[in-house]
């Protein structure tokens, strides 16, 4: 019995000693680093590293050769009509009966990303009520006519799951300027607040990341104050203003951009999913008037809407074996609201969340994506005398090929910048966004500033 107890004993000492050496060699990597915080240089960001990207798809590289030419399918799938917002509906209708095979393949990528549907509303108007409808139509009694009358157009992204409408008849009523000059406003805004501008002192007014703050000749980055996620980066221009910025500026902001995140990918290696937002003035919501970029480098996935349409294109993929940015790409090419500039390409959005959204793509964040991009953005400001813009952009994932995007910005503008009240209310962020102003007039309007101010690139 003695001995049975002893035999029991033993083995139980052995297990101890067994499980302390085991925790010894589990803790002593923890404890080490605790020890040297000063020197910790984490291997993953918190959380499963098995979960996020693995579970992405690859789908076919994008491409911006477009799939049939807008020359060609003016004169074989749709010859006889003019391309407008309205006229799209009559489009599409002769689109459907065209004998080109070339036609009818492009014409089923457009029914399977796109639900394009123009719907009568017609209205009675009492007398007295007539009189004010007319005074806010300034009085003509040709668009009063249209009032009783009216078509609006519902367009669906089916992947991204993105809901526009559109009323011609809403554009047409006058715009009353603000009562207070803009560049005025704007000129105060930018004295007032350059005094004590915490961007305008960046080295002592904002945080670093804890491997560093990079800088280039006209940029710098910072850690925000309050942050987001674990890779939560500024990068702003050292310039406070806000609007006027030369192309090597802008290339330089955008350049640090990238050395940013190659310097937090090196650090954090599982972080690989690049999301940027950029909003200029408070109209927008921005913090200071010192323009800055918010950029993110997430490990899991992208952040927000850029991973609803990363989602979009996976599940596009699934459903039809190609990319679905290419594909999407040759549609807008096909009806002639593209611009190309080199290896990016940019047009406007036919299921915008505001006026004259823009999307800019190309396969990589390349000199051609961010010279085109300011392109758009100079005309918004400088042709269509905008202020107020925002921007969210997803660039293609570092290092890995699952859920690689191309480079994808979108810009909206957001109104009279001495308007206090937000241009975007439960409608748009809840239920189907309304637009006013027609694409083919957008896409018009930045052709001819680029044509007119002939800008050597």
């Amino acid at each position: 019995m003695v001995g049975v107890r002893w035999k029991v004993n033993w083995l139980v000492l052995v297990g101890l000693v067994v499980s302390g050496v085991f925790f010894y060699f589990v803790t002593s990597p923890l404890i080490t680093k605790c020890e040297n915080n000063s020197k910790w240089k984490p291997e993953v960001l918190a959380g499963d590293r098995n979960v996020g990207h693995h579970s992405y798809l690859v789908w076919p590289a994008f491409s911006t050769e477009s799939f049939l030419k807008s020359t060609f399918f003016k004169q074989k799938c749709a010859p006889a009509i003019n391309f407008t917002m309205s006229n799209l509906v009559l489009v599409k209708k002769q689109w459907s009966t065209a004998e080109d095979f070339r036609c009818r393949r492009l014409l089923e990528k457009f029914l399977s990303i796109f639900t394009f549907e123009a719907r009568d509303a017609p209205l009675k108007l009492p007398t007295k009520f007539k009189d004010k409808v007319k005074h806010w139509l300034g009085d003509n009694d040709e668009l009063l006519q249209q009032v009783y009358n009216q078509e609006v157009i519902h367009v669906v992204s089916e992947y991204t799951r993105e809901h526009t409408i559109f009323n011609s008849l809403r554009d047409k009523r006058p715009v009353l300027p603000p009562a207070e000059s803009e560049d005025d406003y704007f000129k105060s805004l930018l004295a007032e607040t350059a005094k004590n501008c915490d961007f305008c002192n960046y080295k002592e007014n904002t945080a670093e990341h804890v491997f560093g703050r990079l800088e280039s000749k006209h940029s710098f980055t910072a850690s925000n104050a309050f942050k987001l996620d674990t890779l939560h980066a500024l990068v702003a221009p050292k310039k406070h203003d806000p609007l006027h910025w030369s192309l090597e500026e802008f290339l330089d902001l955008f350049g640090l951009v990238g050395d940013w995140l190659k310097k937090a990918h090196t650090y954090y290696p599982d972080a690989r999913f690049p999301s940027l937002i950029w909003d200029v003035l408070p109209k927008c919501g921005a913090s200071q008037v010192h323009p800055h970029l918010h950029v993110m480098l997430d490990p899991k996935r992208y952040h927000g809407q850029v991973e609803a349409w990363r989602e979009g294109a996976s599940d596009y993929y699934r459903d039809h074996g190609s990319n679905y940015f290419t594909d999407m790409l040759s549609i807008y090419s096909a009806l002639n609201l593209t611009l190309n500039h080199g290896a990016a390409v940019a047009f406007p959005n036919l299921v915008p969340k505001r006026d004259h959204e823009m999307i800019v793509i190309s396969k990589d964040a390349n000199e051609d994506f961010y010279t085109l991009l300011f392109l758009v953005l100079r005309a918004f400001i400088d042709s269509f005398k905008v202020k107020c813009f925002s921007m969210g952009m997803g660039l293609p994932a570092i290092d890995v090929e699952e859920g690689r995007i191309p480079a994808y910005a979108r810009i909206i503008t957001r109104g009279y910048v001495t308007d206090i009240r937000t241009d975007m209310s439960s409608l748009e962020l809840f239920m189907a966004a309304s637009v006013n102003i027609d694409p083919y007039r957008t896409i018009h309007t930045i052709k001819q500033f680029i044509a007119e101010t002939r800008l050597h690139l």
